[in-house]
């Protein structure tokens, strides 16, 4: 066992331990290894080459699946957190460790900020980069990849590669082995090499003693017809305009959050958000993570009984048109109240687990019907999954709706080449039962997504869907992946269950992978 023979890897901090993901649904035990700089970096890839380990790559441990689980060696990055701020280049130089609350706090009194920023102040760059994330502000400004400007990339080799942008207007056939990484790395799920210095544009934002505010309009929906009618439109507008964080009339974030109970009409909001250097405060409750009674609220909402009764309560406590204005670290990191849930009923001997899985469903530009469809096509999905749900006798106990603009370049982001609503469904439920069935009807909803809907699951969220379908999903883009990672990584070091359970069959076929990879 490789275990009892370390070497010089002993001198790096390391340990066996219990890994476990956000959704509570999977976990490990695995050795896991810290190294403190990429020289100690270096030394472990020499040492799994040589015992033929395999290896997955960890930091913030945020993951709803298992991207970021593996059963043997596990590498955390988080020690690798440096942050150098470039204020007159608006650029920022991170760590993969780096955490993105220590990352705006450092950038927020300079009237600098992060263009897409996770919802989660403990989520890694490195793990966002990753998974190229979304969040409420990608609307206007699209994921995380876009404003990635270089990273540096570590292979398992020990060779360092610089990877910049590909230029414009060169076919992928055409790109540089760097530039190829750069498409394949970015949303690649940590599978080809570890990053490890990272470098992003930034957006230049009016602010108030140093304080960004962020303004939010609050309008209210019963049919989904009713909110598409009125989202459309802003997202729309939002892609097509030349987004500007200083001017109140664009746009920087939308967002729809909705319940659809087992009877009766569905409760809709669609928040949409500027930023703001005004110093005056009038908090939403959502954007207030820190608050005292936010635990408990987060607790009995795993209630279905419960969420019943409290989402048509909360619905009313909005004035159509209410505006809030909150400060930048609550509006962004609005989901930590759920975290600081978890990680008391943890403590308390509790496990809170969770099934979250996102559709992207195709709509707006680059799509047969464009933007006059659009509407049509959200709410015929919309339709489709509520009554799909309740069929199943199952109950998400929140979805949300999100517009992403197209996203040409990353091989595995569920948006390349791919306009569309990301719809997420959330389960909040620790029963084995309703867990399985949760994990089936998400398998068979993604069957249809592809053949009717011709759409894509997002791979950053739980991923319950067939091997063969996420190929079909993915199509030439995947295997444009697999054959970069056989470049890059032609031992098929970095691997895990994960990888195994969503792309084996492709990765034995692509990457000639060992027949121990299906």
């Amino acid at each position: 066992m490789w275990e009892n023979d370390l070497g010089l890897l002993a001198s790096i901090s390391n340990s066996r331990e219990k890994l476990g993901c956000y959704s509570g649904l999977v976990s490990s035990n695995a050795h896991v290894f810290a190294p403190a700089n990429v020289q100690e970096l270096i030394r472990i890839f020499a040492f799994a080459r040589e015992k033929k380990c395999r290896i997955t790559f960890r930091a913030g441990g945020h993951s709803f699946d298992g991207q970021a689980i593996g059963d043997d060696l596990v590498i955390s990055l988080l020690r690798l957190d440096h942050i150098e701020v470039d204020v007159a280049n608006k650029k920022v130089t991170v760590g993969p460790g780096a955490k993105w609350g220590a990352i705006l706090s450092r950038l927020e009194p300079h009237g600098l900020v992060p263009a897409v920023t996770v919802t989660t102040e403990h989520a890694t760059a490195g793990g966002t980069l990753s998974g190229d994330c979304l969040s409420r502000f990608s609307p206007a400004y699209g994921k995380e990849g876009t404003w990635i400007e270089s990273f540096d990339l570590l292979l398992v080799s020990g060779e360092r590669l610089s990877c910049r942008e590909p230029r414009e207007g060169i076919p992928y056939a055409q790109y540089t082995r760097e530039e190829r990484a750069f498409c394949g790395v970015i949303g690649g799920l940590g599978y080809l090499g570890a990053v490890v210095s990272i470098t992003y544009r930034l957006l230049t934002v009016a602010a108030s003693n140093g304080k960004i505010g962020v303004r939010t309009r609050v309008r209210k929906y019963r049919t989904f017809r009713t909110l598409a009618k009125e989202l459309i439109p802003v997202a729309k507008q939002t892609c097509e305009e030349r987004s500007d964080p200083n001017d109140a009339t664009k746009l920087d974030a939308i967002y729809s959050a909705l319940f659809v109970p087992r009877k009766g009409d569905p409760y809709a909001l669609l928040m949409t958000s500027t930023f703001t250097s005004d110093p005056e405060r009038a908090r939403m409750l959502l954007h207030r993570p820190n608050l005292g009674i936010r635990p408990f609220a987060e607790w009995i909402l795993r209630s279905d009984s419960i969420t019943r009764f409290v989402w048509p309560l909360f619905y009313r406590l909005y004035e159509e048109d209410d505006e809030f204005v909150d400060d930048l670290h609550g509006f962004t990191f609005f989901m930590d109240g759920n975290v600081r849930a978890k990680e008391i009923a943890h403590r308390l001997g509790v496990e809170l687990k969770t099934v979250q899985q996102t559709f992207i469903v195709p709509s707006g530009p680059g799509t047969k019907g464009g933007w006059d469809a659009a509407e049509d096509d959200l709410v015929e999905w919309l339709d489709y999954a509520a009554k799909f749900f309740r069929e199943r006798d199952l109950q998400p106990a929140l979805h949300d709706v999100l517009f992403l603009p197209v996203n040409e370049r990353f091989l595995l982001s569920a948006s390349a080449g791919l306009a569309g609503f990301a719809v997420s469904y959330a389960f909040e439920t620790s029963n084995p039962e309703t867990i399985a069935k949760v994990k089936q009807a998400f398998t068979d909803l993604a069957d249809i997504l592809h053949d009717v809907f011709q759409g894509r699951v997002y791979l950053v969220k739980n991923v319950c869907a067939r091997a063969e379908t996420l190929q079909k999903m993915y199509g030439a883009n995947a295997r444009d992946f697999f054959l970069l990672k056989k470049e890059l990584d032609p031992d098929l070091v970095l691997r895990n269950a994960f990888l195994e359970r969503t792309f084996g069959p492709l990765l034995n076929e692509v990457a000639g992978a060992r027949s121990d990879v299906a």
